[in-house]
Protein backbone atom coordinates (compact mmCIF):
# COMPACT_ATOMS: atom_id res chain seq x y z
CA UNK A 1 0.00 0.00 0.00
CA UNK A 2 1.37 3.42 -0.61
CA UNK A 3 0.90 6.36 1.61
CA UNK A 4 -2.20 7.61 -0.52
CA UNK A 5 -3.91 5.08 -0.51
CA UNK A 6 -3.65 4.44 3.31
CA UNK A 7 -3.89 8.22 3.81
CA UNK A 8 -7.16 8.13 2.08
CA UNK A 9 -8.34 5.12 4.09
CA UNK A 10 -7.65 6.33 7.63
CA UNK A 11 -9.61 9.24 6.46
CA UNK A 12 -12.71 7.13 5.29
CA UNK A 13 -11.95 5.58 9.15
CA UNK A 14 -12.24 8.95 10.85
CA UNK A 15 -15.21 9.76 8.89
CA UNK A 16 -17.27 6.81 9.44
CA UNK A 17 -16.55 7.26 13.13
CA UNK A 18 -17.47 10.26 13.51
CA UNK A 19 -20.72 9.67 11.91
CA UNK A 20 -21.56 7.02 13.96
CA UNK A 21 -20.58 8.92 17.43
CA UNK A 22 -23.27 11.84 16.48
CA UNK A 23 -25.67 9.25 14.83
CA UNK A 24 -25.11 7.49 18.73
CA UNK A 25 -25.75 11.25 20.49
CA UNK A 26 -28.64 12.13 18.44
CA UNK A 27 -30.48 9.22 19.21
CA UNK A 28 -29.23 8.65 22.73
CA UNK A 29 -30.68 12.46 22.87
CA UNK A 30 -33.64 11.87 21.46
CA UNK A 31 -34.34 9.08 24.05
CA UNK A 32 -33.82 10.54 27.13
CA UNK A 33 -36.33 13.14 25.77
CA UNK A 34 -38.96 10.48 25.10
CA UNK A 35 -37.77 9.03 28.44
CA UNK A 36 -38.77 11.89 30.51
CA UNK A 37 -41.89 12.96 29.99
CA UNK A 38 -43.11 10.05 32.50
CA UNK A 39 -46.71 11.43 32.74
CA UNK A 40 -49.31 10.18 30.11
CA UNK A 41 -50.42 12.23 27.35
CA UNK A 42 -53.81 12.81 26.85
CA UNK A 43 -55.01 12.97 22.86
CA UNK A 44 -56.30 16.37 21.99
CA UNK A 45 -59.44 17.45 20.86
CA UNK A 46 -61.08 20.11 18.95
CA UNK A 47 -63.55 21.79 20.43
CA UNK A 48 -66.78 21.02 18.96
CA UNK A 49 -65.38 18.14 17.06
CA UNK A 50 -65.34 15.67 20.10
CA UNK A 51 -67.79 13.89 21.98
CA UNK A 52 -68.59 15.82 25.59
CA UNK A 53 -65.08 16.51 27.13
CA UNK A 54 -66.53 19.33 28.96
CA UNK A 55 -65.39 22.06 26.11
CA UNK A 56 -68.00 24.25 24.71
CA UNK A 57 -70.12 22.84 21.58
CA UNK A 58 -69.79 25.61 18.78
CA UNK A 59 -73.64 25.69 17.91
CA UNK A 60 -74.78 25.44 13.93
CA UNK A 61 -75.12 29.03 12.32
CA UNK A 62 -78.92 29.18 11.67
CA UNK A 63 -80.61 29.25 7.64
CA UNK A 64 -81.74 32.64 6.84
CA UNK A 65 -85.53 32.95 6.85
CA UNK A 66 -85.81 34.99 3.68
Amino acid sequence: MSVAQNTGFRKAVRQLLVAAAACTVVAGGAAFAVASDSEPVTPQTIAGVAEDNGWPVVPPKPTPTN
